[in-house]
């Protein structure tokens, strides 16, 4: 890849590629409702709200390893119990370079997107971000 191919791939905004309009869930909700969004829309990263505000990020591996703590109870357990706190978020237009940089770097699997109002508007995740490469070496969809 060309200096300036590279230099264009850091001036794209995250919004290209996140997934628009992520399912949430609320951290009130069992865990169950949580894994049962989770299957139903095929996904491993939940945002997690209380009202209309982030507070978390509820993963696959979170529910896992509830499951593995409390194997007799996890289902019912409240999401906000497993949630991680203090989720990755960003700007719509922050610069899909940053945001690939620091999410490697935390070893972070997603970013929660937010706009000024602090609305969720997306999630963009490693999928995402290997998106993103393919186009960026030229590389078609698989299918």
């Amino acid at each position: 890849m060309t200096r300036t191919a590279q230099l264009d791939m850091h001036n794209v905004p995250v919004s290209r590629y996140m997934t628009p309009s992520p399912t949430a869930v609320a951290e009130e909700a069992p865990l169950e409702q949580a894994l049962d969004l989770m299957n139903e829309h095929q996904i491993r990263h939940l945002p997690v709200l209380r009202g209309d505000t982030l507070v978390g990020l509820v993963s696959e591996r979170d529910l896992a390893l509830v499951e593995t703590l409390v194997p007799d109870s996890w289902q019912t357990l409240a999401v906000a119990e497993a949630m991680s706190t203090g989720p990755y978020a960003v700007a719509p237009d922050a610069p899909l370079g940053r945001v690939a940089r620091d999410m490697a770097d935390a070893k972070y699997g997603s970013a929660v997107v937010v706009d000024a109002a602090g609305h969720i508007v997306g999630i963009f995740t490693t999928t995402d971000a290997l998106d993103a490469l393919a186009d960026a070496c030229n590389l078609g969809p698989t299918s």
